[in-house]
């Protein structure tokens, strides 16, 4: 089941936010903590961490797209453990 890359709280719930750029590719294999995506504020530049370790299954937000707090960026697909 994939799990969301989310704009964490910030702060700010009213505040607009822009998607600058994404730091890993669809595909990719990240590790939790990685820098994922990178958002725009007045003057702040914020990135997001992927909360789990898998590959970057879909972005939900391109380049320049505005979003605020709780706003679903992109998907991963979470690394299968094996029992």
């Amino acid at each position: 089941m994939t799990t969301p890359i989310v704009v964490p709280p910030m702060g700010c719930p009213n505040q607009d936010l822009t998607v600058s750029l994404w730091l890993a590719r669809v595909g990719e294999q990240v590790i939790a903590g990685d820098r994922v995506v990178e958002l725009l504020m007045p003057g702040i530049i914020f990135d997001v961490e992927s909360s789990c370790s898998g590959t970057i299954a879909s972005y939900e937000c391109q380049p320049g797209t505005k979003v605020r707090e709780g706003n679903v960026l992109g998907w991963i697909e979470p690394e299968q453990i094996d029992s």
